[in-house]
């Protein structure tokens, strides 16, 4: 049922795959917070973990978590789209987060993403220790991971982010 639902987040055959797959546990993160004020609404710390919100022992398990990936030149559409599903689904389970790779300036990344009015946390990877663990070669890469800890859904959607994703979290917000 699920796999239908990931067309919209199929990634295209000439785009680089990244090292993680869907149906494995996601590797664990912790990253600290580019808007520290959205963490502390999200986990009660200004770093957020994977483990925050999947696994046996999440203090704020969520049915599923939506990691979005990029950089931050260009990325404002998919942000956006993500903030909008954060509207819908975030009082349904759902959780989403940013992975930022930027070693840029803090004050100014930071300003940047305060302009961006976002309701989620977004993460800084200034050393793209996660984007490595993770594989990540072309941006922005979404991943779905089910509250158990496993990858449920892996692409690269530029067009249409909020339609794919919506396809694939529906089904996991009605659980």
């Amino acid at each position: 049922m699920l796999l239908a639902a990931l067309v919209g987040l199929a990634l295209a055959g000439s785009v680089p795959a990244p090292s993680v797959h869907v149906g494995e546990p996601a590797p664990l993160f912790s990253l600290p917070a580019i808007n520290e004020e959205m963490a502390l609404r999200s986990v009660s710390k200004p770093h957020v973990a994977l483990s925050d919100y999947t696994g046996v022992e999440a203090g704020y398990a969520a049915k599923a978590l939506v990691v979005l990936f990029v950089e931050r030149t260009g990325s404002e559409g998919q942000l956006a789209a993500l903030n909008h599903l954060q509207r819908k689904y975030g009082n349904r389970g759902i959780r989403f987060v940013a992975v930022m790779a930027d070693s840029g300036e803090l004050a100014s990344l930071s300003a940047w993403v305060e302009s961006q009015r976002l309701e989620y946390p977004v993460l800084r990877d200034a050393y793209r220790v996660v984007v490595d663990r993770y594989g990540v070669k072309r941006f922005p890469l979404t991943m779905v991971v089910e509250g158990s800890g496993d990858i449920v859904a892996l692409g690269s959607a530029r067009d249409d982010l909020e339609g794919a994703l919506e396809a694939v979290i529906a089904p996991l917000a009605a659980e």
